[in-house]
């Protein structure tokens, strides 16, 4: 979720957006010769006939198998897939992409007898692991050329370098394919009209990175990630004029500096992220009034946040969790409206919380986890009415947990846990459906508001290590039929007790539950229904008496039962899968030997029991 913002502005390197649509079809009959050619060329590969949906290029879809339009005596025109001039008949383009073509593209390929080409797309087929022919060079008019995915390894031949009319080069996802240094600076020097280099997943690690300085002024798309540079980027690179995609993620080896002064460009992807780029996030950032998307995750930036930042009005996807970054963030979101998806996690940010943040109108994704960030949270806000995920966990937040957490009308994930938080959790008025939350390892006090009990989507639910303190029926529990994982350990003054009619107080959905040192008094009946526990934890409590085999019942998947430190003085399980038992008692501790062993009925002879006596 974090990255689809990111995703989509990325979408068009491996798509046929930057190449011109092949769906046009032509009334001139094409020439022989070329149909001659394009049949010749599908009869030295096979098609994968797979019905079933498969990756192509990062998507997931049925082959298009575009080549079964392909019949000998028909006009190779309306073929699906190619593309003729209305003048003359020639074939000018080609787009095979996701296609299901299986082989080996060979020098003699027919493919290259088609001087006209100016469009050729065979990306995401499976062209058997061969090296790109250098015979590609013969095709000189062409303007697009992308063999992503389509399994290439070796070097790029330096023949590619005379297609001087290249207005896009996309060689990525071929995973063992190279360039060398001296052909990659020929490749840059002549093709001077190349305005999009997407090379991701290729390896540079034979290119020197000052090579880079060679690009035309014409680049406006440059993906470069995961290619293995090494060495300083140069900083004149991102002042290219025209320069509004630049991508180096994914390079740890690679070092550099954005640009301190005189950085205006029409610039709207900016991703350095898993790189090794130093210093700080410099004040010029806020000229680049056309950035929507930025994204420094795991670097080593360290320094102050500008308050130029809050420039960037156009951003919708923001990203410098994982590095060094520390001081007050400067609270200056409030114009940022577009902004769908915020990173600020694991650094070192202190001070005051940036209200600003809360009021965003369209918000999906906020995490500032893992800093040193203080104060209260707001009693009201005017935004996040699509926030799907808020992560503010392990942090120094104090105070209440305030109400409209559990109203906001799109969220599924709050995560909170390791703070400082020591308030009660305030009643909730209009209960939301988020699925997932965490409030663990904080202070709270008091008792759950019943209007807790109201947030029926939820599947996972950790109120541990608090301090709350109160008696929760189970009715009420057992309205979160959802749930599948319920921690309410370490809370001493907690308890659970049954209701009148504790026969429908059932959580069906159960997979772990925890309520290790609380105050419960009885064995927690109402589980006797669910079939699908597997950990079942309520060590340290005040539960007296013995576990019936109705209380115990259906436990069929039952991995783990820890009842230690009890005061339990009988046991009658009937456990019918392989499960590790820990019983330990606080009570009758003399009366309590090996031959007790006798009082635990196990119907398994694939079991772990251990059974160790607390004198303690």
């Amino acid at each position: 979720m974090v990255y689809l913002i990111l995703c989509f502005l990325l979408g068009f390197f491996n798509s046929s957006l930057l190449s011109p649509s092949l769906s046009v079809s032509s009334t001139h009959l094409c020439r022989p010769e070329q149909s001659s050619a394009l049949l010749n060329f599908k009869s030295n590969l096979c098609i994968s006939r797979s019905i079933y949906k498969t990756h192509c290029l990062g998507e997931v879809h049925i082959p298009s198998h575009k080549t079964d339009s392909w019949d000998e005596g028909t006009n190779c025109c309306k073929w699906e897939g190619v593309m003729c001039d209305n003048k003359k008949g020639n074939v000018i383009g080609l787009d095979l992409s996701c296609s299901g073509l299986i082989g080996s593209l060979q020098s003699n390929s027919s493919l290259f007898s088609l001087q006209n080409l100016r469009w050729l797309n065979l990306a995401g087929n499976d062209l058997g692991i061969s090296e790109i022919p250098s015979e590609f060079g013969k095709l000189r008019s062409l303007t697009y050329l992308n063999l992503s995915g389509a399994g290439f390894t070796g070097f790029v031949p330096p023949e590619i370098y005379l297609l001087s009319d290249l207005v896009s080069l996309d060689l990525s996802l071929n995973y063992g394919l190279f360039f060398r240094n001296h052909d990659f600076n020929m490749l840059v020097h002549n093709l001077t009209k190349l305005e999009n280099i997407v090379l991701r997943g290729m390896s540079l690690s034979l290119v020197v990175p000052y090579s880079f300085l060679n690009l035309t002024v014409s680049l406006k798309h440059l993906s470069l990630s995961y290619c293995d540079l090494q060495g300083n980027f140069p900083t004149q690179v991102f002042h290219l004029p025209y320069l509004e995609n630049i991508i180096l993620k994914s390079n740890p080896n690679l070092t550099g500096y954005l640009p301190e002064t005189n950085w205006s460009s029409p610039l709207s992807l900016l991703d350095v992220s898993r790189t090794r780029f130093p210093k700080g996030l410099p004040r010029s950032v806020g000229n680049l009034k056309h950035l929507k998307a930025l994204s420094l995750s795991s670097c080593v930036f360290m320094g102050s946040i500008p308050s130029t930042l809050g420039n960037l009005t156009k951003l919708t996807f923001l990203d410098i969790s994982d590095n060094m970054f520390q001081g007050q963030i400067p609270d200056v979101f409030v114009n940022l409206n577009d902004l769908s998806s915020m990173d600020f996690s694991s650094n070192n940010f202190s001070g005051v919380f940036p209200s600003s943040a809360f009021n965003l109108t369209s918000l999906t994704f906020m995490d500032f986890s893992f800093n040193f960030l203080q104060g209260t949270l707001p009693n009201n806000i005017s935004g996040l009415s699509y926030l799907r995920k808020l992560y503010l966990y392990a942090n120094l937040l104090s105070g209440r947990v305030p109400g409209w957490l559990f109203s906001l009308p799109s969220l599924e994930y709050l995560d909170l846990h390791s703070n400082k938080l020591n308030g009660p959790i305030d009643p909730i008025q209009e209960p939301n459906l988020v699925q997932q939350v965490d409030l663990s390892k904080n202070e709270i006090q008091g008792t759950v508001p019943s209007s807790f009990f109201d947030l029926i989507n939820l599947t996972f639910l950790d109120l541990s290590s608090n301090n709350l303190s109160d008696n929760i029926k189970s009715c009420m529990l057992a309205k979160l039929r959802n749930l599948t994982v319920l921690d309410l350990s370490f809370n001493n003054l907690l308890s659970v007790t049954r209701c009148s009619d504790d026969v429908n107080s059932t959580l069906p959905m159960i997979d772990q539950f925890y309520f290790s040192s609380c105050n419960m008094q009885r064995f927690p009946s109402f589980l006797n229904a669910s079939k699908s526990l597997r950990d079942l934890d309520i060590s340290d409590n005040q539960i007296h008496g013995s576990i019936t085999k109705w209380e115990a019942e259906g436990w069929e998947n039952l991995v783990t039962l820890r009842l230690s430190m009890n005061f339990m003085t009988g046991y009658s399980l009937l456990v019918t899968t392989n499960v590790t038992v820990e019983i330990r008692t606080k009570a009758y501790i003399d009366s309590l030997g090996a031959a007790n062993v006798s009082a635990i009925n196990i119907d398994t002879k694939h079991i772990a029991l251990f059974w160790d006596i607390d004198k303690g």
